[in-house]
């Protein structure tokens, strides 16, 4: 029989499951059925193993001696993700500016399926996986290209694992590229004094001089800001006549965000600059991106989480309004 003979065989067979579900078989039982199904007709089935998810892997192309995963790894991965009958959902490879960067194993990517699978793979491999719905998009659906309890395909490749340290070090250094290359530190061009380097990684420079008045624990803190990252793009902003208050020392903020404004004075004006560990560190990675609002909506993510992706170093200008 024809590889053609057997793809129209086995779609024709999908339809009559999705189409006689039998009330009494489970929903993730017939999912089995379903993916073994479509495993047996790609001829891969004796090579696929499944773990205790219920998701289904086998690889494309193994690296055995690649760099192996520890607690938390940072992974920078391309990847393609699709329905069974081959609809293609969304896929991020070399074409794109940049890849994808995620902290495994912490629950900071979305679906959790795609979290697990990210654990069984080493650097420079590439693998594909079988998502049962429930560790997929459960009963979520959007528009045509996600059914409700869709079966989702993966195949991802794996390009480099990294820890926080070596995630850190770059940011360090992009950071330090940046207040170069604006010459941050020409006060003739930026007046008033030298940018400080804090031994935390942040940068703080003082833009406008301000009162005696300084943040004490549990004061009332009024600030107007704006937030960017390092190629200047804004994020969030809260201008005159709005105002954010938060009560300091009690967390309510990102650290970096709190440790600057406890340099300033009342009425100042600073330029602060900090590496993603003193702000939204991982944050949280929804695959596809498309979906984060989504998500967010149904909250199952953070409201951050829309503006600020994993592992950015930001930029707040922020001046102090006032300290009660």
């Amino acid at each position: 029989m024809s590889r053609i003979s057997l793809s129209v065989l086995f779609l024709v067979s999908l339809l009559i499951i999705s189409c006689q579900k039998d009330p009494d078989i489970s929903i993730d039982d017939q999912e089995v059925i379903e993916i073994e199904a479509y495993l047996d007709s790609m001829g891969v089935l004796d090579q696929a193993a499944v773990d205790t998810s219920g998701i289904y892997y086998y690889p494309i192309t193994e690296n055995p001696t690649g760099k192996s995963q520890s607690s938390g790894s940072v992974l920078s991965f391309f990847y393609s993700m699709s329905l069974l009958d081959g609809t293609i959902i969304d896929q991020y490879d070399s074409l794109d500016a940049d890849t994808l960067i995620v902290k495994q194993g912490v629950n900071a990517i979305y679906p959790v399926g795609f979290d697990y699978s990210l654990g069984y793979m080493k650097e420079g491999e590439k693998w594909a996986f079988i998502l049962p719905s429930r560790v997929a998009f459960g009963d979520f659906s959007y528009s045509t290209l996600i059914p409700e309890n869709a079966i989702i395909k993966l195949e991802i490749e794996l390009l480099q694992i990294q820890n926080e340290e070596d995630i850190l070090d770059n940011e360090l250094d992009l950071i330090y590229d940046y207040m170069v290359y604006n010459e941050l530190d020409d006060t003739v061009k930026n007046p008033i004094n030298r940018p400080e380097i804090l031994p935390n990684g942040m940068i703080y420079k003082r833009l406008s001089y301000g009162g005696s008045a300084r943040p004490a624990n549990d004061s009332t803190i009024t600030v107007t800001y704006q937030g960017r990252f390092l190629d200047d793009a804004v994020f969030d902003r809260v201008q005159n006549p709005d105002y954010f208050e938060f009560v300091y020392g009690q967390s309510k903020t990102i650290p970096g965000f709190e440790i600057g404004i406890g340099r300033m004075a009342v009425q100042e004006r600073a330029l602060i600059i900090m590496p993603s560990y003193l702000a939204y560190k991982e944050s949280a990675q929804v695959i596809p991106p498309f979906l984060t609002q989504n998500m967010i909506d149904l909250e199952i993510i953070p409201t951050y989480a829309s503006k600020v992706g994993p592992y950015k170093p930001l930029i707040f200008e922020i001046q102090l309004i006032g300290v009660n």
